[in-house]
C-alpha cells in the first residue's frame, strides 16, 4: 500500500517536471514532505497502539489480581512483558522481516528484543520475574510484593517515561 502510494506520487511528480529543470519542482518536494510526515506519523501511531495494548494487559492483570485470580493475573503480566501474545509476535516478525525495526538502534545496543516497541529487555525480565513470583507466592504478602514489582516496571512504560 505504501509502495503504491509512493510510486503514484513519484510518477505524478515526474510528469510535472520539465526536461530542462535544474531543481526539484515544488509540488514534488511538497508531496515527498507529506509522505515523510505520514511515515514518521506511523511510527508514533505504532508506539501509541502498542502502549494501548499494554494498557489493556495491565488493566486485565490488575482486575484479576484484585479478584484473587492469581494465575490469570500472572498470565496478563506475562503478556504485558512480551508485548502481546503469539499472534502479535507474528505481526512483529512480519514487520521485522519487511525491514521495519521500531527500535533499530536499541536492538543493536542490546536494549530491545527484535521488533519490540515499548518493552526493553530489562523491563521484560523484571515483569516476567514478577509474573513468576506471583505464580509461586503462597501468601498475600508474597502476592502483594509481586504486584508491587510489576507495577514498578509497568507504570513508567505506560506513561511513556
Amino acid at each position: 500500500m505504501k509502495r503504491v502510494l509512493f510510486v503514484a506520487i513519484l510518477a505524478l511528480s515526474l510528469l510535472s517536471m520539465p526536461s530542462f529543470a535544474q531543481h526539484t519542482p515544488k509540488p514534488t518536494v511538497a508531496a515527498y514532505d507529506a509522505l515523510a510526515d505520514a511515515i514518521l506519523g506511523l511510527r508514533e501511531a505504532e508506539a501509541d497502539f502498542v502502549r494501548a495494548m499494554l494498557g489493556y494487559h495491565y488493566e486485565a492483570a490488575e482486575r484479576t489480581f484484585k479478584n484473587k485470580n492469581w494465575e490469570k493475573s500472572a498470565a496478563q503480566m506475562a503478556l504485558f512483558a512480551n508485548e502481546g501474545d503469539n499472534a502479535v509476535g507474528g505481526i512483529r516478525k512480519r514487520l521485522v522481516e519487511g525491514g521495519h525495526h521500531h527500535n533499530a538502534a536499541g536492538e543493536e545496543a542490546g536494549i530491545y528484543d527484535e521488533g519490540f516497541v515499548i518493552i526493553t529487555k530489562k523491563a521484560k525480565r523484571k515483569a516476567l520475574q514478577a509474573s513468576k513470583t506471583l505464580r509461586e507466592a503462597t501468601d498475600d504478602a508474597g502476592r502483594q510484593a509481586a504486584w508491587a514489582s510489576f507495577e514498578q516496571v509497568a507504570k513508567p512504560l505506560l506513561s511513556g517515561d
